[in-house]
């Protein structure tokens, strides 16, 4: 089981490089600087910076992928205090439910009227890997 998850998170990252191999022959000066790496527990945007509680008969990271799924949330990484919204591949971001990941990606300009626990801002991921320990 454990190799089966080895796999499928190097599966994930080539998928990631590959991905990222037409932004890197794009010239210095047309470099986004908007570029971030964060590391930080994947949750639910209905949750906030708070431990997620479980709902009953599910584990932390089906009651995260209930709340995106049916209840209008959205994937977020809970970075210490700092909450960021996640957009990308949702079965990638529901593969990592609740686990600790470093996030690499491009943030996105965020609307003013967002009603949600003083997020930071969106990033649109491009890359999730299990945070080193």
């Amino acid at each position: 089981m454990k190799s089966n998850r080895i796999v499928k998170i190097t599966l994930v990252t080539f998928a990631g490089i590959w991905a990222a191999l037409p932004a890197a022959a794009q010239s210095p000066t047309n470099a986004n600087t908007n570029t971030v790496k964060i590391s930080g527990q994947v949750s639910c945007t209905k949750f906030g910076p708070g431990a997620v509680t479980p709902r009953k008969g599910m584990s932390a990271a089906q009651t995260i992928q209930y709340c995106v799924n049916f209840q209008g949330g959205d994937y977020t990484l809970v970075s210490g205090s700092k909450i960021y919204r996640l957009t990308g591949d949702k079965d990638q971001l529901a593969k990592v439910s609740g686990q600790t990941v470093d996030v690499a990606g491009q943030m996105v300009p965020e609307q003013t009227d967002v009603a949600m626990t003083e997020p930071m801002g969106t990033v649109a991921v491009s890359q999730v890997a299990p945070a080193k320990e």
